[in-house]
């Protein structure tokens, strides 16, 4: 097993470089820079002016001279300063971090927990009417984007009950009901896809593990349903579930963008809008670094998490 993990973290290594040299090659395809988007914004910077802000900013030299130095940075611990906040990107994305790691956990939590117990119904129960009802019920989940939710939210919310997304960031610990307010909509947005999915796929890996010879042998020595179900089939129809949970990561981090803009939350996902729009290229490049390494690691833990949901399974 530590040879395995050592194994899949020196592989880490090379994905993360091949990736940051994409990340970086796709910021300067496009056009302009920070300075520009300055300009754009003021209307008549001098150009003179523009080169030595270029220069202060480390924008006047080569592309392959600016991707050596930022790699040399993250080595030594220095992330750059951000263009655009004048903030070192660590101190940024640790801000900012923390938000949206609270609305993915949420969300994840509240996936789950509709997913779950609706899934198995719809197996136990197969063609019946719990089980139209749940599978039309993920259909419509799987459909609704999650911008259209978040808007209708917003706007029945405000119509309805006179509700409006908090403004800034309400901690949980000094006020807690306004911390709810503020994630729980987000986190009902992205928990509602996430949720569609899962049940889809509990479903139908739990038909196909109530099929199974060890699921009968269980009847037959006498346990109980809910033994038979939540002890044999559940735990071995887990591995697919758990694999389409590894993935739906990266869903998450793609719907916090969304849902942060819509309900101004000041996440990563917002902040990573913000400094695209202002070609703030350390921040961008500091953000997809973390973004992609909680994904890889993610992946890791999902892989190892296998072996716990099935003996048969070793990692040499």
């Amino acid at each position: 097993m530590q040879r395995y993990i050592i194994r899949r973290l020196v592989l880490m290594v090379p994905t993360i470089l091949v990736i940051t040299v994409v990340t970086f090659g796709l910021l300067r395809i496009m056009p302009g820079d920070f300075i520009v988007a300055q300009m754009s914004e003021a209307r008549g910077l001098d150009p003179a002016q523009a080169e030595k802000f270029r220069k202060e900013l480390g924008l006047d030299v080569p592309a392959p001279v600016q991707y050596f130095r930022w790699i040399g940075g993250i080595v030594t611990g220095d992330w750059g300063k951000s263009f655009w906040l004048n903030q070192p990107v660590l101190q940024v994305i640790k801000r900012a971090g923390p938000i949206s790691a609270e609305l993915g956990i949420i969300a994840t939590v509240i996936g789950l927990v509709i997913a779950i117990p609706v899934g198995v119904a719809s197996a136990v129960f197969q063609n019946t009417w719990i089980d139209y009802v749940g599978r039309s019920a993920a259909i419509v989940g799987i459909s609704i984007p999650n911008f259209f939710l978040a808007i209708l939210i917003i706007i029945y919310g405000a119509q309805w009950f006179g509700w409006f997304p908090p403004q800034g960031f309400q901690n949980p610990f000094e006020n807690p009901w306004g911390n709810i307010q503020q994630f729980l909509p987000g986190a009902i947005v992205l928990g509602t896809a996430l949720s569609a999915q899962n049940m889809r796929m509990i479903r139908t890996t739990m038909l196909e593990t109530q099929r199974e010879d060890y699921v009968r042998t269980a009847r037959a020595k006498g346990l109980t349903e809910m033994q038979v179900i939540f002890r044999h089939a559940f735990r071995n129809a887990l591995i697919p579930v758990v694999t389409l949970l590894g993935f739906q990561i990266s869903t998450i981090i793609g719907g916090s963008v969304i849902v942060e803009t819509v309900f101004n939350i000041n996440g990563v996902g917002r902040t990573y809008i913000d400094a695209v729009n202002q070609r703030d290229y350390p921040l961008v490049q500091g953000i997809l670094l973390i973004l992609v390494t909680a994904t890889l690691i993610s992946n890791l833990f999902v892989d190892l998490s296998y072996s716990w949901l099935d003996p048969r399974i070793r990692y040499a």
